[in-house]
């Protein structure tokens, strides 16, 4: 401190005298300009009259030689410059021709004209003297430079440095030589405070110096006894915490572990109504992320969740989940997005702790899927089933109540036969895809198989409807061997190749051939392509449609007869013997599919 006033007070003084130098120096300076331009004004009076000009620019010389002049120039009556004399820094001074003033050298004005005009500016002083000869006859200027100021200003604060910097030291010598034996003292009363913790009821020696060290040093080892005596209670409440930690920690433990292994997800509320913990289910299911959810309260927590909905306007907010005071009624959403998911959002008041409410998030997905397709299902099997049955039905009773031609009788006869044989199609679908989930492929017969043999016999016996071409079939140049099961991939063919049919009521040629590629792990695939060019599939029905999902149709309209089964067997075949799917089309053009089995 007393370093910091003893600079604070030099610097002041520095400044001080800084700012007198200057100030006389600045008056100095401008006496010296003002009485040397009088002086050449004098001096060039006649000189002017007679018209000397060498006389003026010997003056003007004369008079530029003096210490920090820079210029001296000596003009006419109407301004014309009759000597001018320019001096740079380190040279000597010369005489400049040319007779065109620069735009800023500015005589003063009329009013001015019986008077000295001192005009300064940051580095140089400007003088401006009358010559007079009875009238005024010309103007004398002169140019000094006052950077010298400048220079002495940063002398006098150099010097106001190099003397604090010394009285500093000599302050802090005189002090340390002062305070060494008491700070001595207060080194090892400020060591044995630091260390008193550890010190179990050690005391500090007491030692002769001034009261206040012996006061010091007594309620050290006071605090010291004290602070012993503190420390074995605190061990002892300490151990007895530790206990009811480990126990508590153990019981967060177990319920950290069921929060975070949850498949459902969990939002807890406190009393303020505010998200107080939101486990990762939450944020998994919803696609949230914490720091958005963390500290939002009920409104703002239901606004991010109606962001994510694929219709926002028919959820009613959480503020209905937790209508009631104990169990709310659930409430199911569905997100955004391709596959999105279903949650089933359930809220339920607390009255314990600090938790006003808790909020469960389940995923209903599979749940609604499977309420879907069971509703797609029996509306499909109604539907396919119905027309047969019923055109069965009437056939058959009105074989049995009217007597008709051998020829009619046939006839009905083929058209029930005909019914028939589509229940059964649409009966054996059903029972090969429950027989594919419930064995999950264990019946297959796994064997090394030349590809181009089994789609070439499928072809060969492929029989199209009346007035359609036969499939074209175009050899591979080399044998395709695979492993597979001989007679699911003659119905994965068979399934492929009459869609491309089915689909293609136009008519159109319908082609297969056979691929060969090999994947980025240079591994060798094998694959049957069967196009059509029917009527082709949107790019959100392509999607659907390669995902094997269940009961789907393209066609609307019921005219194209089906289950909506066929493409999703194939994908379940294909995947059970190691291979896949892919699906190419494009509406109003035609379908390609190709499936895939990797070389044996």
């Amino acid at each position: 401190m007393m370093s910091a006033l003893l600079l604070l007070a030099l610097g002041l003084l520095g400044g001080y005298t800084a700012h007198e130098q200057t100030l006389l120096g600045q008056q100095s300076t401008e006496k010296q300009v003002a009485a040397l331009a009088r002086t050449v004004a004098i001096s060039s009076a006649n000189l002017i009259l007679t018209d000397s000009l060498d006389g003026l620019e010997e003056l003007a010389l004369r008079s530029a030689e003096l210490a920090d002049v820079r210029a001296v120039r000596v003009l006419g009556r109407r301004g014309e410059p009759l000597a001018q004399v320019v001096r740079a820094a380190d040279e000597a001074p010369r005489v400049i021709y040319d007779h065109r003033l620069s735009a800023e050298v500015q005589a003063p004005a009329e009013q001015d004209a019986a008077l000295p005009a001192l005009r300064p500016h940051d580095d140089w002083i400007e003088a401006w003297h009358p010559v007079m000869a009875g009238e005024r006859v010309g103007w004398v200027q002169v140019v000094h430079d006052t950077r010298g100021l400048q220079h002495e200003r940063a002398r006098i604060w150099r010097n106001t440095a190099v003397v604090a910097v010394m009285a500093i030291l000599l302050c802090v010598c005189l002090l340390w030589m002062l305070l060494r034996r008491p700070m001595r003292g207060l080194t090892r009363a400020r060591a044995f405070a630091r260390e008193m913790v550890d010190a179990k009821g050690r005391l500090l020696p007491r030692e002769s110096g001034p009261a206040e060290f012996v006061e010091l040093v007594d309620s050290l080892n006071e605090a010291s006894m004290v602070l012993c005596q503190q420390m074995i209670l605190l061990e002892h409440q300490v151990a007895e915490l530790h206990a009811h930690e480990a126990q508590l920690a153990d019981q967060n433990e177990q319920l950290g572990a069921l929060f975070r292994l949850s498949q459902d997800g969990l939002v807890t509320f406190d009393r303020a109504g505010r998200v107080r913990f939101v486990n990762q289910a939450f944020l998994r299911l919803t696609g949230l992320q914490e720091a958005e959810v963390q500290g939002c309260e009920v409104t703002a927590l239901s606004a991010l969740l109606a962001q994510r909905l694929q219709d926002a306007s028919a959820f009613p907010g959480l503020a209905s989940v937790f209508a009631n005071e104990s169990q709310g009624e659930a409430v199911q959403v569905r997100l955004q997005g391709d596959g999105a998911r279903t949650l089933s959002l359930t809220g339920q008041c607390s009255a314990h702790g600090g938790v006003s409410r808790v909020l469960f998030v389940g995923d209903v997905t599979r749940q609604r899927q499977l309420d879907d397709m069971k509703s797609e299902f029996l509306s499909m099997a109604a539907h396919e089933l119905r027309t047969p049955m019923v055109s069965i039905f009437g056939f058959t009773e009105l074989m049995l109540k009217r007597d008709m031609p051998a020829e009619q009788r046939q006839d009905l006869l083929g058209r029930i036969h005909r019914h028939s044989q589509s229940m059964v199609s649409i009966l054996n679908e059903l029972l090969d895809l429950a027989r594919i989930e419930a064995r999950r492929g264990q019946d297959f017969r796994i064997e090394p198989l030349v590809l181009d043999d089994v789609v070439a016999a499928v072809v060969q016996d492929f029989k199209p409807a009346p007035g359609r071409a036969a499939p074209a079939w175009q050899e591979a140049a080399q044998p395709s061997p695979v492993r597979a099961d001989r007679h699911k991939l003659q119905q994965a063919v068979l399934n492929i190749l009459s869609n491309a049919y089915k689909y293609s009521p136009q008519g159109g040629e319908v082609s297969v051939r056979l691929l060969h590629n090999t994947d980025d792990e240079g591994v060798s695939w094998h694959g049957v392509v069967i196009e059509d060019h029917g009527m082709g599939l949107s790019a959100e029905h392509v999607q659907r449609l390669s995902s094997g999902e269940r009961f789907f149709r393209a066609d609307k309209s019921g005219n194209i007869p089906g289950t909506g089964l066929g493409v999703s067997i194939v994908k379940e075949l294909m995947e059970l013997m190691g291979g896949r799917m892919v699906v190419d089309s494009e509406l109003g053009v035609g379908t390609r599919v190709t499936l895939w089995l990797r070389s044996a």
